[in-house]
């Protein structure tokens, strides 16, 4: 049986057209959004250091070295100091410190705390003043009597090297206290310094 021409033709145009339709829609691949920025770096974690505690002075006196410590000497001079505290056997009511420099074999500077039985701050301060090899000079404000003067001579590796020496008495837990520090001619600044240091602390 044949067709007509005119549906013959119109067959031919559907099948035409139903091959030559739109391709099917393509969906693109997500895109991941990008990273947050900011235009500050992380805030780092805050750390805190307790301070040292302070020097609580002792109702009995048991060692010398704590009450001057080579920090403390060094802090006074304003420089660097490279020593060892070493504390010594005590006596009946004598304690001694000596601070060794890593440069000598023998003591650089020492320090002596004194804790006599029935004699008064001044008397005290009045005895030691005598080793002094000139007229002391008083320190005002600081215990019953501190004065520094030019102490003896020490021998350091067979050299005298000049000492001054830092004596402060006075009154404290009902006893009566000296501190001796012996070291080297400095400046009278680094004097007055360490005898307040050293009322506060006895």
């Amino acid at each position: 049986m044949r067709l007509p021409r005119g549906m013959a033709a119109l067959c031919v145009l559907a099948c035409v057209t139903a091959c030559s339709g739109p391709p099917p829609a393509v969906t693109p691949p997500a895109v991941p959004p990008p990273p947050a920025t900011t235009s500050h770096p992380p805030t780092p974690a805050r750390t805190t250091t307790s301070p040292p505690p302070a020097f609580v002075t002792p109702a009995e006196v048991t060692a010398a070295c704590p009450f001057v410590t080579v920090d403390d000497i060094t802090h006074a001079i304003g420089g660097s100091w490279s020593a060892t505290a070493v504390e010594q056997p005590a006596e009946k009511d004598s304690f001694l410190c000596t601070y060794k420099s890593e440069f000598h074999d023998a003591a650089a500077f020492q320090l002596r705390i004194l804790v006599p039985v029935g004699r008064s701050p001044r008397r005290l301060s009045a005895d030691i003043a005598k080793s002094c090899a000139k007229s002391p000079v008083a320190v005002p404000g600081t215990g019953d009597a501190a004065f520094h003067c030019q102490g003896p001579d020490q021998d350091i590796d067979g050299i005298a090297e000049k000492q001054t020496r830092i004596v402060v008495t006075k009154t404290s837990h009902g006893q009566t206290r000296a501190g001796v520090l012996d070291l080297h001619t400095i400046r009278d600044d680094v004097y007055v310094a360490l005898a307040k240091l050293l009322s506060e602390r006895l």
